[in-house]
C-alpha cells in the first residue's frame, strides 16, 4: 500500500502553497488498482494514473490492508467541507488554533488511518495534520532511510 500525494490541481495547489508553503491539495492511499480518499465523505475508486495528474507514491510507514481501508469504508462517518479548509488558513495566523470546522480532512483521516495501524508520528507532529504536515513527516522518514542505504 502506498500513500499519494496529489499536487498541481489549481487554485487548491495554490491556495495550499499560500497556506502551508507545499502544493499538496490531496492525499489518499492505493494499492495500484484502487484508490482510498476522502472528498467530502471516505470513498474508493478506480485508480488511474493517467487520471490522476500529479503525484508522488510514499510507502506506507506501517502495513495498511485494503480489508482495513475498506472497513473504514463501511464504518465512518467522517465529513469535511469549507469550514475544515478554511481554518488551515487561519491556523496560519492564530498560532494557537489547532483544531477544524467539524469534519476530518483528507490528511488528518490519512494519518489517524496510519496511526490506527501503529504509526507513531514524531514528536509535534500536529493534532490536525495538514496535506503538507503529512507529507513533511513521511517523506522525512523516506529520506532518512534512503541516506541511510
Amino acid at each position: 500500500m502506498k500513500v499519494v500525494f496529489f499536487y498541481g490541481k489549481q487554485p487548491q495547489s495554490f491556495l495550499c502553497r499560500l497556506f502551508t508553503g507545499s502544493s499538496c491539495y490531496h492525499v489518499g492511499f492505493t494499492d495500484g488498482e484502487k484508490l482510498w480518499d476522502m472528498n467530502l465523505l471516505r470513498r474508493r475508486r478506480v485508480w488511474s494514473e493517467k487520471a490522476a495528474g500529479k503525484y508522488i507514491l510514499v510507502d506506507t510507514p506501517v502495513p495498511v490492508t485494503a480489508s482495513f481501508l475498506e472497513s473504514r469504508l463501511e464504518s465512518d462517518g467522517s465529513r469535511y467541507g469549507v469550514l475544515d479548509y478554511l481554518s488551515f488558513g487561519l491556523r496560519r495566523f492564530f498560532k494557537r488554533m489547532r483544531v477544524n470546522g467539524k469534519g476530518l480532512i483528507c490528511s488528518e483521516m490519512a494519518a489517524l488511518d496510519l496511526m490506527r495501524n501503529g504509526w507513531l508520528p514524531r514528536p509535534g507532529f500536529p493534532e490536525v495534520p495538514s496535506p503538507a504536515d503529512l507529507e513533511e513527516a513521511l517523506l522525512e522518514r523516506r529520506n532518512a532511510i534512503t541516506s541511510r542505504a
